[in-house]
């Protein structure tokens, strides 16, 4: 058992040759730098010390001539990655026993470690005789039998190492060897006899043999020449075999001699070799990708050639008979063959059918498997059916097959059949075929987005026709930049865009200048009033009047929300000033529906509705207000009761945030809620006593008899239902029906808030005003009772901040004291 000391800063390295070494039952010992490896070799004295001439703050080479100084005996064996000649030449020189290269065989490393070893061995012994020698000078007559007898014992041990040694070692000398142990013998094929009587060079493959020649002699010479090197040696049974020749000079009976260390590097040599023709396979497959890749053929959308080129080259690449491409026809159960080429007859076939109901073992494993590699076809079941079937040529041995993806979706496979003596595919063989079903499906891509573009091409031409042609005024608009503004204000944390945007016009401004007009057709241009494209296309804020702009938020808020459809109204500006109301639809084109970036608009105008509407409006307006002043003029007491209640009702609605149509509604029905008191004798409404049961029951009577004369109007609200709500309570105790929450329409619940506190800060025939402080408390007392606690809140906080006060000043309503 020796001591080893290995040196590498790889922890793996130093790990794997350690290992190496145990399995011989050695001690060893294990450093990742000089710093550590000489402590090491100062504590336990290895015989070996294997280190790599690369290491960190002291490289190999120096951390040797340590080890020379410090521990002569030591024998030191070098490791790298890169080997030069340079470098090995100056490990030797320097008294390196030996030069070993990454990466390092087991077999290799352990020859070299035990050859040091030997060597090792045979200096200790050496140095210690000499330092007994020279301890012992004056008794040396005593001690000249003792220590004959020793060297002899020495020289059988050293001859018994030598003699077992599983490697060659001989030693040359003069062009002949004159000692060689027997596994010289087993190497060269010749007997010790024949090694030492006939001339070395011999055994020497001829096309090396003045190599090997050259090199004895410059080592002889004392020339720097690499202390390791490979040649081949002819047996005498005619085999050729690679050794690997590490060598020292020594002196042997008195004269200049080589001690050898050989090794049987045939295997390895064969390892490199089948290595270097797989690389050289490698590379020309690769070349034949790229070129294949490179080929414009491939994108130019036609599947006929482009699958031509790569089944030839795939044929001619591999080497085999035939290759072909298959697809799946569209119902999934069969693949057809749509080229196949033959490589001696240089001839493209297609037509061939394979159905799943004739090889169902061969589609499955296509569907389960990259790549169906099948050494022989007859024996595999993957592929037997796939034979008999007679989709593949009988002379096939072995085959090929890889599946073809879109898009993760299993669409064809492109085969390979090879005759002849059965093929075992090499992994390249698998990786080219895999590579070359990636390249069919890239053609596939090609041709679908070929198709695709032409069928754009017609669409487009079809559209482009429709669009101009179309008697509707049409758009094309761009809202992308419209739409990332308003994503951008989003994330920046405002919540209630619509009111961000009324909030600050700057911005609404901001966005509609983003949206771009892109192409008009000849109605919208003829619409606008304009004599050209040219004059509408651009920024959409040219067409959008200033003061009309905020109408068109609720289109801002339909592209921030992601919408493909919407419905609404725009009011535009036309080239001469004028102002046109128009009904408009827009959707995006196909494939635009997350960016919006083309968004077709259509325009109808709507002006003379709009006008009529408005017209209409204004003379139902009129007729309200007249029904409203004919109730007064029955009760003198309560002239502009109807109007203050309308005016603090419309405040409430607004303050809650209600609709634009319930506002509308609230005053309408404010101006006429009265209405039934028509049908109520004057000198009761006047009378400026309390009512008897009789009266109040009449009194009692007029949103019922409101009702029956409106409910024969058409209105756009349910005005007849609020105006007989409008003395309902939540409570349910409030008249003509006793109504109770949520049955009584949000209008007339509004109503009854107002109603009530106007009613009491005024003058009555029959008390003086109460004062709003009174009618507000009234109210709040009652909020949740018999009022809507929302609508008294909304009511209160418009007295309290100010926001409303009655502004008729024959009464003291105006606004709370204190």
């Amino acid at each position: 058992m020796a001591k080893i000391l290995i040196v590498d800063d790889e922890r793996s390295i130093r790990t794997t040759l350690a290992e190496f070494i145990r399995e011989e039952g050695h001690d060893v010992y294990t450093a990742e730098d000089a710093s550590q490896a000489l402590a090491l070799l100062a504590e336990h004295n290895p015989a070996v010390v294997i280190t790599d001439i690369i290491l960190p703050r002291m490289t190999g080479v120096a951390l040797l001539k340590r080890i020379n100084e410090i521990a002569p005996d030591t024998q030191v064996l070098m490791i790298t990655g890169e080997p030069t000649a340079e470098t090995a030449a100056e490990a030797v020189r320097l008294g390196a026993f030996d030069y070993l290269s990454k990466p390092i065989a087991r077999t290799d490393f352990k020859s070299a470690v035990t050859s040091a070893l030997r060597v090792s061995e045979l200096a200790l012994e050496r140095s210690r005789l000499e330092e007994e020698n020279r301890r012992y000078q004056e008794h040396l007559e005593e001690e000249v039998e003792r220590k004959t007898g020793a060297l002899r014992a020495s020289e059988e041990k050293y001859r018994a190492v030598v003699e077992n040694a599983s490697e060659a070692v001989f030693i040359a000398q003069g062009g002949t060897i004159p000692f060689a142990n027997p596994s010289t013998s087993r190497l060269s094929g010749r007997s010790s006899e024949a090694l030492r009587t006939r001339p070395f060079i011999e055994w020497i493959h001829p096309e090396d043999r003045k190599l090997v020649a050259e090199r004895y002699q410059q080592r002889l010479e004392g020339e720097d020449v690499p202390a390791e090197y490979e040649f081949r040696i002819v047996r005498t049974d005619g085999e050729t075999r690679w050794v690997e020749l590490r060598t020292v000079i020594i002196t042997w009976a008195g004269e200049k001699a080589t001690l050898n260390f050989a090794s049987d590097i045939t295997d390895r040599k064969l390892r490199e070799a089948q290595e270097s023709a797989r690389q050289e396979r490698i590379q020309h497959r690769d070349a034949a990708l790229i070129q294949l890749a490179m080929d414009p053929v491939l994108y130019e959308g036609s599947m006929h050639r482009a699958v031509q080129a790569i089944t030839e080259a795939s044929s001619r690449t591999l080497q085999v008979e035939r290759a072909s491409v298959w697809l799946y026809t569209k119902n999934k159960d069969a693949i057809e063959c749509i080229d196949l080429y033959d490589l001696s007859e240089n001839t493209h076939s297609k037509g061939r059918i394979l159905r799943s109901k004739d090889a169902p073992s061969y589609f499955q494993a296509l569907a389960q498997e990259r790549v169906i590699a099948a050494g022989n076809v007859f024996e595999d079941p993957r592929t037997a059916q796939f034979l008999t079937s007679g989709a593949s040529d009988q002379d096939t041995i072995s085959t090929l097959d890889a599946s073809v993806r879109l898009e993760g979706e299993l669409v064809g496979v492109v085969c390979h059949e090879h005759e002849g003596i059965q093929r075992n595919w090499e992994r390249e063989d698998i990786n080219f075929a895999s590579s070359l079903a990636n390249l069919v499906s890239l053609v596939l891509e090609a041709v679908h987005k070929r198709e695709a573009e032409n069928k754009r091409e017609i669409s487009e031409m079809r559209y482009k026709s429709l669009f101009e042609g179309s008697p509707v005024a049409l758009w094309q608009e761009d809202y992308s930049q419209a739409k990332a503004l308003l994503r951008e204000i989003q994330a920046s944390g405002v919540e209630d865009m619509e009111a961000y945007l009324h909030e600050h016009p700057e911005v609404l401004h901001d966005c509609i200048r983003r949206i771009r007009v892109e192409d008009v057709n000849q109605a919208t241009i003829a619409l606008h009033g304009a004599k050209s494209k040219a004059e509408l296309v651009g920024e959409l804020s040219r067409i959008i009047p200033q003061g009309s702009r905020s109408g068109f938020i609720p289109q801002l808020l339909a592209i921030l929300r992601g919408e493909v459809y919407y419905s609404g109204t725009s009011i535009d500006q036309r080239r001469d000033g004028s102002v046109i109301h128009a009904a408009i639809r827009w959707m995006p084109a196909p494939g635009y529906e997350e960016s919006l970036q083309r968004v077709l608009v259509s325009q109808i105008d709507i002006t003379a509705t709009v006008e009529a509407e408005k017209s209409l409006h204004q003379a139902l307006d009129g007729t309200i207000r007249a029904i409203g002043m004919t109730t007064e003029t029955r009760d003198p007491y309560t002239a502009g009761h109807q109007r203050r209640v309308t005016e603090l009702a419309v405040a409430i609605a607004k303050k809650m945030g209600l609709a634009p149509e319930t506002i509308e509604g609230t005053r309408v029905a404010g101006l006429m809620h009265d209405i039934g008191k028509l049908a109520i004798p004057a000198e009761i409404l006047s009378k400026p006593s309390a009512l008897n049961s009789m009266e109040f029951s009449l009194i009692q009577s007029h949103p019922q008899a409101a009702y029956d004369i409106l409910e024969t109007v058409t209105f756009p609200w349910p005005i007849a239902q609020i105006v007989l709500q409008h003395h309902e309570r939540i409570d349910g105790l409030g008249y003509p029906k006793g109504l109770a929450k949520d049955e009584i329409l949000m209008e007339a619940r509004i109503l009854a808030v107002a109603d009530t506190v106007e009613a009491m800060a005024s003058h009555r025939p029959y008390r003086p005003a109460l004062g709003i402080n009174l009618a507000l408390e009234e109210i709040k007392k009652n909020s949740g009772l018999k009022f809507d606690a929302k609508i008294v809140d909304a009511c209160l906080e418009l007295f309290n901040s100010g926001e409303f006060a009655f502004q008729d000043p024959t009464n003291d309503t105006r606004r709370p004291s204190g």
